[in-house]
């Protein structure tokens, strides 16, 4: 085994957190009460044939509990719960997708659960309330993306994995919260408010009129149980609703700190328009509120009172998770480099370069980087290509042919019943091949020849190279200087981009991600392309069983910072769940063999 080391920076304590306990490192001096001394021979055998005895091994040495030093005093106070304990609780808890209740009873009656953490049965004990403190550190320290990153860098350096290849993809998560319609929407905020202020303030809930009570506490769901015809007439008057109790309690300085009143005020901005006051309104000093058309409103606004953070895009209501994994056939397992959470209305081409960054300052960087039409433009490429890395992604091309799934039946097809076979057609060009463009048609970027970052013409067209490369003015404008006696006789001439300069030489200005979309979108109709970029779509594989096995896909928290620490140990229980099932593996050969040696 490797000791890992610390970090060169730890994260600061926050001075907002309890500092009670001292710290203490887990002592790594093995006793003859754990489990695996107390129970007969031939289970001793089995348990060390087991998951558990490849977790104990292999993930327990590797978690550095240096990186908590900083939330703990020095020399005051009890010492601190082990701190490999708690992390390695928190991946079996990801990794089966159990409850804090089902983690504690496993980790008391489980004799597996005990092997593999390394505890007596007499200590194998942990209160809930720990539990709920140690995620907290990891939540408010930022400490679960410094777990995730040393444990993986750890994976990779003990088993010899190699990072050079990965690929890049999201997928959708929604925390607990019900995807409300837009009528649900506006009732469960108010609903929420309401309730509130009955249990705080029910004097003032007395001083409202009464319906508001009626309509959202004593019949809850007289807004939002409606059939589909009944939701666009009565939205008016949740949304009527709604403004009249943000301007009741406008000017109540200690309500307008409520979360839930916070609420209201933002989701009265999101979806209404407060328009000029009709007569009933204006006597009563009012504006009347009109809600807005459903495409004017921003995929930022509020779409749940209970998970304010939740956001809207395309994928629904919720969240991404950028998910990063090795692709290199040569590994004996592939492992989650990077965990990103981003807004479900946060654009994925956003997320490549700053996660390309990432990776390469944590020492796993990749030499290629396979994603998906989301992440590539040609900015994107020529970035990655600036950091060494070669991104193979799919640009917009509005030139492409129908995909194959876009076919339409011919009239060629004969008629069922009929002996009438379909007339020859004449095969044309292939549309998807790159060079197919008629012989007479203007040449463009995409026909010549340029280096790897774009900023060099490395050979034009007619497979002449540049007499100079040189910046230009202008963003990423760079331009290629051609001799004009050589293109005097060139048959390409007249298809030519280049334009003649002062000097009579030939020059080609260009920008360097035009030259990228436009290099790319003429590989990509190639088959050659389509075959190379196939590893992507492996990564579907992973994010279903992030989601699914993992429980990623029916989280049980709220909140952004709550959902980022739960979909970050997710990754990393994926992680260490792929290297305890590899060496548990390499366990059951290793005794194979050694019974056949006996035999």
């Amino acid at each position: 085994m490797c000791d890992h080391e610390a970090p060169a920076d730890l994260p600061p304590a926050d001075p907002t957190l309890p500092r009670l306990a001292m710290f203490r490192p887990t002592e790594p001096q093995l006793s003859l009460m754990e489990s695996r001394f107390l129970i007969p021979p031939a289970k001793r055998e089995r348990l060390e044939r087991s998951w558990a005895e490849a977790f104990r091994c292999r993930i327990l040495p590797l978690i550095n509990e240096e990186a908590f030093r900083s939330c703990f005093c020095e020399n005051n106070g009890r010492p601190n719960k082990s701190i490999r304990l708690l992390v390695c609780l928190h991946l079996l808890k990801e990794a089966d997708d159990l409850t804090d209740e089902q983690v504690l009873d496993a980790l008391e009656f489980n004799v597996q659960w005990q092997h593999a953490l390394g505890v007596e049965p007499a200590d194998a004990h942990v209160s809930e309330k720990t539990l709920h403190n140690f995620r907290r550190r990891l939540m408010e320290n930022g400490l679960a993306q410094v777990v995730f990153v040393e444990l993986t860098a750890a994976l990779i350096a003990v088993d010899g994995l190699s990072p050079v290849r990965q690929r890049l993809d999201s997928t959708h998560v929604i925390s607990n919260i019900a995807v409300l319609t837009r009528l649900g929407l506006f009732t469960e905020t108010v609903t929420t408010f309401l309730r509130d202020l009955r249990k705080l303030e029910p004097g003032k809930l007395a001083d409202l009129h009464s319906d508001f009570a009626k309509r959202y506490l004593d019949r809850e769901g007289f807004f939002a149980d409606v059939r589909r015809e009944q939701a666009m007439r009565r939205l008016p008057i949740a949304a009527k609703d709604l403004y009249s109790l943000v301007r009741a309690f406008e000017g109540d300085a200690a309500i307008q700190l409520w979360p839930s009143y916070a609420n209201m005020a933002r989701l009265l901005a999101d979806q209404c328009d407060i328009v000029k006051p009709d007569a009933e309104s204006a006597a009563e000093g009012q504006g009347a509120v009109q809600v807005k058309d459903g495409k004017e409103v921003a995929g930022t606004s509020l779409q749940s009172p209970h998970d304010p953070d939740a956001t809207y895009g395309h994928k629904g209501k919720g969240y991404e998770v950028q998910l990063c994994e090795t692709c290199v056939p040569e590994n004996p397992y592939q492992v989650v480099t990077a965990v990103v959470l981003t807004g479900a209305h946060e654009s994925d081409q956003r997320v490549t370069i700053p996660l390309v960054e990432a990776l390469i300052e944590q020492g796993v960087g990749p030499e290629v980087l396979h994603t998906d039409t989301a992440y590539g433009s040609g900015e994107a490429i020529v970035a990655c290509a600036a950091l060494g890395v070669e991104l193979v992604a799919r640009v917009q091309d509005p030139s492409a042919p129908p995909r194959p799934d876009d076919w339409e039946p011919s009239a060629q097809v004969p008629v069922p019943g009929s002996d009438a076979s379909p007339a020859p057609v004449a095969p044309g060009p292939d549309a998807s091949a790159p060079g197919t463009a008629a012989p007479d048609a203007p040449l463009g970027l995409e026909d010549f020849r340029f280096n790897a970052t774009f900023n060099e013409v490395v050979e034009c067209p007619a497979g002449h190279r540049p007499d100079g490369n040189e910046p230009a003015k202008g963003r990423q404008a760079f331009q290629a200087h051609f001799d004009s006696t050589t293109c005097a006789g060139c048959p390409l001439r007249d298809r030519c981009p280049t334009r003649p300069g002062p000097d009579g030489d030939r020059t080609m200005r260009y920008r360097a991600d035009k030259a990228a979309t436009a290099t790319r979108q003429r590989e990509q109709r190639g088959a050659e392309f389509r075959t190379r970029n196939k590893v992507r779509s492996g990564i579907e594989a992973t994010n279903a069983e992030f989601k699914g096995r993992h429980g990623a896909g029916a989280l049980r928290v709220r909140r952004r910072s709550r959902v980022a620490v739960a979909v970050t140990l997710k990754a990393l229980a994926l992680n260490t769940k792929r290297a305890v099932q590899h060496h548990q593996k390499g366990l059951r050969d290793r005794l194979g063999t050694e019974i056949r040696q006996a035999a």
